[in-house]
């Protein structure tokens, strides 16, 4: 619809400039087409309401992609990880992964196993030196973000637990070979936001409909200690 709206704007700025050859045409056809080629936009209202304004076409299911989180070929943990980020720095350093050239990379090596659940979405593990990252599907939400619980182990007795929010799409890159320039496909995975569970969190979560249900921890202390609920849109 935007992209619709930006073409059209486009024609009638063409006929105005024909019609009238002053600055006034030609500000608004430059608007329109840096209107038309501007980058994602991710809007958050509230603190319980996510929701995304993308321009981009998303991947919202894994139908006919070649990766996924619910089968193979299945997105690697590490990628996920990465996105997180480490426990003891604040802000995000790696905001978005080329899947197509990072999914079997040396950067992302580890052993990855698949755990399969009778009542959900398969877990999927990946094991390096000491450590152990863990992620599962929760689902999609209607603007195209895809959220997982994930598990993260880097040895010791802590096991963070998150919820994480991405985006998955197709873009292309520019690649210069020799004396050819070319446009090369890529699948992108782009991180959205984290809600934190705290360590060894216990708890089954759902999301349906749009909403996220938290519960409490169930068996040991922890930040979660009330059942919590969000709209995730």
């Amino acid at each position: 619809m935007y992209k619709t709206l930006n073409i059209l704007a486009f024609l009638g700025c063409i006929v105005w400039l024909l019609i009238d050859q002053s600055p006034e045409p030609v500000v608004v056809l430059i608007m329109t087409v840096a209107g038309f080629f501007r980058d994602d936009v991710h809007g958050l209202i509230g603190k319980k309401i996510f929701t995304l304004t993308p321009k981009a076409k998303l991947i919202r299911d894994f139908d006919s992609s070649k990766y996924s989180f619910i089968n193979n070929e299945f997105i690697n943990p590490r990628i996920i990880e990465d996105l997180i980020g480490w426990l003891s720095d604040s802000g995000n350093q790696v905001v978005a992964v080329n899947i197509t050239d990072s999914n079997k990379s040396n950067r992302y090596f580890g052993e990855v196993a698949v755990k399969d659940s009778k009542d959900s979405y398969p877990l999927i593990t990946s094991s390096y030196e000491e450590g152990t990252f863990t992620y599962q599907y929760l689902g999609t939400s209607f603007s195209g973000m895809h959220l997982l619980q994930t598990w993260s182990n880097g040895g010791g007795s802590g096991v963070f637990c998150n919820i994480v929010m991405v985006t998955l799409s197709m873009d292309t890159i520019f690649e210069q070979n020799t004396s050819v320039g070319e446009k090369i496909g890529r699948f992108v995975i782009k991180l959205i936001g984290t809600i934190p569970l705290g360590d060894r969190y216990q708890g089954t979560l759902s999301y349906k409909f749009g909403v996220l249900t938290i519960p409490a921890c169930e068996g040991m202390a922890t930040v979660r200690t009330k059942k919590s609920r969000m709209l995730v849109i």
